[in-house]
């Protein structure tokens, strides 16, 4: 055999685990690290066990949280974009407007809204606002996501409801329904006397 080929081997070769388990055996590497053995692999144990050599368990959770962050910052952002608190100056309705808004008390968007409830007209009632502010206000509004209330519906009576003509209840009512029905045709007169004549014309003498 050729001599100065084979590696060193260590007959009590030290074995080290993650969990701390260390033994010796035969080897040709002096110190083994390893990441399970028979004290902590699940197959013994009974416990499940996460083995991260490369870290990628670790970078999961990395993305996992920031994905959260980002869903909570986008939350955050949504509920400021649909606050009453937002100043009537954000909406950017122009300077007429926003001071016709301001010379009645109306600086936030929750003062809009209430407004809105009432119906178009008690907004429309002050002066320097118009239907063009009124539309702008409307359409900044759904753009931001609010919900625009529905104006209170006036109520108003009902229309009293009458039978068809002819139709009556009571008995005038029916007895010009008995006398249509027993007018005569007379349409299906004339057509009978034209037949008869006809017929008279053609017979022979």
């Amino acid at each position: 055999m050729k001599q100065g080929i084979h590696p060193t081997y260590y007959p009590e070769a030290t074995v080290i685990c993650s969990c701390g388990n260390t033994w010796h055996t035969g080897s040709t590497v002096e110190v083994i690290h390893t990441d399970v053995c028979s004290n902590c692999h699940p197959f013994y144990t009974g416990e499940q066990r996460i083995v991260d050599a490369e870290g990628q368990v670790d970078r999961f959770y990395r993305k996992l949280e920031a994905r959260e962050e980002y869903l909570q910052e986008a939350r955050v952002r949504e509920e400021s974009r649909t606050s009453p608190e937002i100043a009537i100056a954000e909406l950017e309705l122009g300077k007429r407007a926003e001071t016709a808004l301001a010379n009645v008390g109306i600086l936030k968007v929750g003062q809009a809204l209430e407004r809105l409830v009432l119906g178009d007209e008690s907004l429309l009632a002050i002066e320097g606002f118009g239907r063009k502010s009124l539309a702008d206000l409307k359409r900044r509004l759904k753009a931001r996501g609010f919900q625009l209330p529905e104006p209170q519906a006036e109520p108003h009576c009902k229309p009293p409801s009458h039978p068809p003509r002819g139709q009556g209840t009571g008995l005038r009512g029916q007895g010009r329904v008995r006398r249509r029905l027993l007018r005569p045709n007379s349409s299906f007169r004339i057509s009978a006397i034209r037949s008869s004549s006809l017929s008279t014309i053609s017979a022979p003498r």
